[in-house]
């Protein structure tokens, strides 16, 4: 209402503002701002209190509603899977009331996953809630049903309920969004995701190239080997620079094959007999060509070790080497086994045996990673080639010893811990009650086992200063682990 604006304005400026003629206002409103226009008695600052007065009480009064009869009427189609059981309703209800986005992600996966539906009584708040959070859409969606996406089409905030089909996105979506949709085609068919961006290529910009030739380091293999050679020439350097990354973890690329012509005259493994002749002595002999080619530097092998480091500078340079090579390589190299190259480099370069496990993890050579498992060292790269138990042994050798970087990486796995993992890893846990506090159980609830609880209780602290607190972090934490009992016994889970 376009008098109220005058009646605020002069509230702020003063009366010398003028007000809008009676002409101007609503007839009702007109009518009585006349009369009080006519009474001589009142100044203007009176006149202007009780206009004000009779135009707010109009505004107060309401208005009627736009009428739009074209309006097209439409109506969900019927739902075919079926709605879920009132114990998971109660249990979504509770969920809510902690408000918890983990417990919620997996109330939403167990409803997914049993082929079931929320009840629309919860479609407004969870399709709100998934406009904020990316994550749950995909849950939202399989779990709301045709109304949810009837519903959906009424609000402009939920459109994304209307996925569009990733060739669609590719051709007409947003960077980030392209981005995405190339990562999930790598992962299942990376042949696709290599033709599609072949065919975009020169219409893309210099920054899109980098950040599209990221999504290609999942699978990255020979099918990408000559389009990402001919990279090289490309002008902009950082996508030369992204290129280069990727052909580094490609054996077989031209980069690679420099760096074994090097290694291949650099490293040699000797074998004398000693003893006249009765026993074999066994050596490794390292030495770099008095010249070596400028490209290899040129590709990010670094001249110097630096000043705190342990290594001579021709040490630095082949250790970066044999970290960029297929440990395969040794193989022939060595004329070995892998568990007897390993066993060569632990007597005879042992300040080396840290580069060929990370070559281990650089080729992902799943293989070769038994043999490291007994090193001092921890590769962090090996849980990636890892089983879920295998994973779980290997973070426990290093508990004790490095118990904050290993907290770290353990919160890290994809899968729920299994129970004595849980139970060790939350009595280091116990220890760091400020760090390892509610919010942080609030987030990673889904890695705890809910069956845990008994012998939860039994775990406390070993400063007796912070058994206080951790009392208090215990008990959210079995509370948050009976809702999680909740959500998997209402799905039978």
């Amino acid at each position: 209402m376009k008098a109220w604006e005058y009646v605020i304005n002069t509230a702020m400026l003063g009366t010398d503002k003028p007000m809008p003629a009676n002409a101007e206002l609503p007839d009702e409103v007109a009518e009585i701002t006349t009369i009080i226009d006519g009474v001589e008695l009142l100044d203007k600052e009176a006149k202007f209190l009780q206009k004000a007065l009779v135009i707010y009480n109009y505004r107060q009064s309401g208005f009627e509603p736009l009428r739009q009869s074209d309006l097209p009427v439409t109506t969900a189609q019927p739902e075919i899977k079926p709605y879920c059981s009132n114990a998971a309703t109660s249990v979504l209800k509770d969920v809510f009331n902690e408000d918890n986005a983990a417990l919620l992600e997996l109330w939403l996966s167990k409803c997914n996953k049993s082929g079931q539906l929320f009840l629309p009584d919860f479609l407004p708040l969870l399709l709100d809630l998934a406009q904020k959070d990316v994550a749950l859409r995909p849950l939202v969606i399989a779990c709301g049903g045709n109304r949810a996406l009837w519903l959906s089409q009424l609000n402009p905030a939920w459109q994304y309920f209307t996925i569009q089909p990733p060739e669609e996105v590719w051709q007409t979506g947003k960077p980030e969004e392209r981005v995405e949709v190339l990562k999930k085609l790598r992962e299942t068919d990376a042949q696709l995701a290599h033709e599609w961006l072949q065919q975009t290529w020169a219409q893309e910009t210099a920054a899109s190239k980098v950040d599209l030739l990221k999504a290609l380091r999942f699978n990255v293999g020979t099918t990408d080997l000559e389009w990402l050679e001919g990279l090289l020439t490309e002008k902009g350097q950082k996508v030369k620079d992204e290129a280069l990354a990727l052909l580094k973890q490609i054996p077989g690329s031209s980069i690679v094959n420099q760096y074994q012509d090097l290694l291949r005259e650099s490293v040699v493994l000797k074998k004398e007999k000693a003893l006249l002749g009765m026993m074999t002595k066994v050596s490794i002999q390292q030495k770099l060509p008095a010249t070596v080619d400028e490209h290899i530097f040129k590709s990010g092998i670094e001249k110097l070790a630096g000043p705190k480091s342990a290594l001579t500078d021709e040490g630095y340079i082949l250790h970066q080497l044999i970290s960029a090579v297929p440990p395969s390589f040794w193989e022939t190299q060595f004329e070995a086994s892998p568990a007897q190259v390993v066993e060569y480099f632990e007597k005879y370069g042992n300040d080396k045996v840290s580069a060929l496990g990370l070559a281990v993890s650089r080729f992902k050579q799943k293989e070769w990673v038994p043999y490291f498992l007994d090193q001092p060292g921890f590769y962090i790269d090996f849980l990636g080639l890892m089983e879920p138990a295998e994973q779980e042994k290997y973070l426990t050798r290093f508990l004790n010893s490095d118990a904050q970087n290993i907290l770290y990486y353990a919160v890290r796995l994809n899968q729920e811990w299994q129970p004595n993992f849980a139970l060790t890893v939350l009595r280091q846990m116990a220890n760091y009650p400020y760090e390892y506090n509610r919010a942080f159980f609030n987030k990673h609830i889904k890695l705890i086992p809910a069956g845990i609880i008994p012998q939860l209780e039994r775990i406390d602290t070993k400063d007796a200063n912070l058994q206080n607190t951790w009392e208090k972090v215990r008990e959210h934490l079995i509370k948050l682990l009976g809702l999680k009992q909740l959500v998997l016994k209402a799905f039978n889970a």
